[in-house]
């Protein structure tokens, strides 16, 4: 765990583990404003974060347990207002259902209330636009400030050259999630996996760069007789370690799949 500061904006960064693997998380806190609430595996270490700060609102950027785990603590604990996309308020309501691996890093995600997020969230000072950006998850949101250009990206960017995916993903209408953010004057960006990243739009550029090159050379394969499976064994031979892990909910062949038959939608 450790604590640090890049101008107004507060950041948790902590290891979930489990075995001997761990992934990165960072929790983000500006002007009594805290986006997502982190995992409940590292409930004892965040704790005492949401604690020493005065926590007006919650603004969840998607439904996924990692970014919700800490949700009903926050609730029942401090009596704080939670927000996130309207087409997840029923699914929080009831305690999150998802495979063990997910349990053994990011812990139980208990139900929680939550209002609907329709345009913006409004810190104690600032508008947060809400920026629907789906293709991780269908309600995925981003949150922007147009003042001063800071982004928090949730798992819009995670990394610049992914080549896993969950099997739920779309990676072309993420494709068009980062195009819709590019449009935005992003200055620095706030990633719940990579934590501070000060050029932000460079970087979603560099990540759409590499999508759209990747998504012309496995349509090329496609089109000249390849099969999803032959791609995937042509261009990602070295098996991913969280593919193990996963059973295969994270794959490479996902990733394929997903460029060669998905259409983007973005609603």
């Amino acid at each position: 765990m450790k604590q640090s500061k890049h101008g107004d904006v507060e950041t948790l960064h902590l290891k979930a583990t489990a075995g001997q693997m761990y992934l990165n998380y960072y929790l983000f806190y500006v002007d009594g404003l805290l986006v997502d609430t982190g995992p409940s595996s590292c409930q004892e270490e965040i704790i005492p974060f949401l604690q020493s700060k005065k926590i007006n609102k919650v603004a969840l950027t998607h439904f996924h347990e990692d970014h919700t785990g800490n949700a009903n603590w926050i609730e029942t604990e401090l009596g704080t207002e939670l927000f996130i996309h309207p087409m997840s308020i029923e699914l929080c309501k009831r305690d999150g259902v998802y495979p063990d691996y997910r349990h053994d890093f990011w812990g139980p995600r208990k139900a929680f209330h939550a209002r609907p997020i329709r345009t913006s969230v409004q810190s104690d000072n600032s508008t947060w636009e809400a920026i629907h950006t789906p293709g991780h998850s269908r309600d995925h949101l981003a949150f922007f400030n147009h003042e001063t250009g800071i982004l928090f990206s949730g798992d819009l960017f995670v990394t610049p050259k992914p080549k896993v995916c969950m099997w739920q993903e779309s990676v072309p209408t993420l494709m068009d999630s980062i195009r819709t953010v590019l449009s935005y004057d992003v200055k620095e960006m706030f990633c719940a996996h990579a934590g501070y990243v000060p050029n932000g739009k460079e970087m979603l550029q560099m990540k759409l760069d590499y999508l759209i090159e990747t998504n012309e050379k496995i349509k090329h394969l496609h089109q000249n007789g390849s099969s999803i499976e032959e791609i995937n064994q042509q261009l990602y031979r070295k098996e991913s370690p969280i593919t193990h892990i996963s059973k295969k909910e994270w794959d490479s062949v996902h990733f394929v799949r997903s460029l060669v038959e998905d259409e983007p939608c973005l609603k």
